[in-house]
């Protein structure tokens, strides 16, 4: 498994190949996305691996706050074995499905929605702060 990171967030990918998104994505393509101290999240990334070099999780990336949240990718027809491979790899916890671009899909299902907006943002505020969330908004809007 490969990582690369940032001030914000830390991608996985398979050592090799991986799945880059395509027409497809902007239809079907999804993440679930599970919220947790950033201790638990790294060690559920780590047993993540070999799910991602075998191409049963095209990629995943989480928050590098803590509190953490991890986004583990798949196409929404993937969806229910993504989730099977987040139980064995001992994911507790509520985790909620969300597509990337498809909103009208996101919509459909409003209190999943509802819950996954509310608990970034918590997340966000409880890892940074008021004034570090409002300077990330900042630098967002700033394009950086």
């Amino acid at each position: 498994m490969r990582t690369t990171s940032d001030r914000l967030w830390t991608w996985l990918a398979p050592d090799a190949g991986g799945h880059p998104p395509g027409p497809e994505w902007l239809r079907h393509g999804g993440k679930w996305i599970l919220f947790d101290s950033r201790a638990a999240i790294e060690s559920l990334a780590g047993r993540l691996a070999p799910y991602l070099d075998r191409g049963e999780i095209p990629g995943a990336k989480y928050w590098n706050g803590d509190p953490s949240a991890i986004n583990v990718y798949s196409l929404d027809r993937d969806k229910r074995r993504s989730a099977e491979i987040l139980d064995a790899a001992g994911a507790g916890g509520y985790k909620v499905w969300e597509y990337d671009y498809a909103w009208d899909k996101n919509l459909a299902n409003p209190c999943a929605f509802l819950y996954s907006q509310t608990s970034k943002l918590a997340t966000i505020l409880k890892s940074q702060g008021v004034r570090g969330a409002l300077q990330l908004a900042a630098e967002v809007l700033r394009g950086r």
